[in-house]
């Protein structure tokens, strides 16, 4: 919950760009990142949840919550997001509306060679109050960077390839959030 002071202050955006190559076409990565039901498979530290539970195919106007929780703090972060356009096979811009986080974000696809390049971008996204600041202050996008490429961005392909997402891959995505944790560097 945010305390008194976080209603007057506002933190900085934060802005980055988080990619892997995907084995395979376009489509069948496409079709993951667009159905939010299959997020639970592969994107671990966050869970996903359809404002309106007949629509978890993104298209403009569907809004659903993301929850996450960040290492080091004892109580998850969330926020609501809405989608603001997409173009089939190449893009779905995403508006984090309200909650701990608020600014835009994208999904980018392409063809490249070996697969598909999958982006997750940060246009301009800043923390709503002090404990979601907290991490940002620290290690800047690093952290959520580590969190795209050893857990969203390897889970989405580990997915679309057909390889195992049980409790063995979660155990090697805290294993390899913590290694990666460890490595930063504080921003400030």
């Amino acid at each position: 919950m945010p305390d008194a002071d976080d209603a007057t202050r506002t933190w900085p955006e934060f802005r980055c760009r988080d990619a892997a190559v995907i084995p395979g076409p376009v489509e069948p990565t496409w079709a993951a990142i667009t159905d939010l039901a299959t997020y639970a498979a592969w994107w671990t530290l966050v869970r996903v949840t359809p404002l309106d539970p007949d629509r978890s195919v993104l298209g403009p106007g569907v809004r659903f919550h993301i929850t996450g929780a960040r290492p080091g703090q004892p109580a998850a972060t969330g926020w609501n997001v809405a989608v603001t356009e997409v173009v089939p096979h190449e893009r779905i811009d995403l508006t984090y509306t309200d909650g701990d986080l608020v600014g835009t974000v994208s999904w980018e696809l392409a063809p490249a060679d070996g697969g598909t390049s999958v982006a997750y971008v940060y246009h301009g996204v800043r923390p709503t109050h002090a404990r979601s600041a907290a991490s940002f202050e620290r290690y800047g996008t690093g952290l959520h960077s580590v969190a795209m490429q050893v857990d969203a961005l390897a889970g989405l392909a580990r997915f679309v390839t057909g390889q195992p997402l049980d409790d063995a891959w979660r155990e090697q995505v805290a294993t390899a959030m913590a290694d990666g944790l460890a490595a930063l560097p504080p921003s400030g």
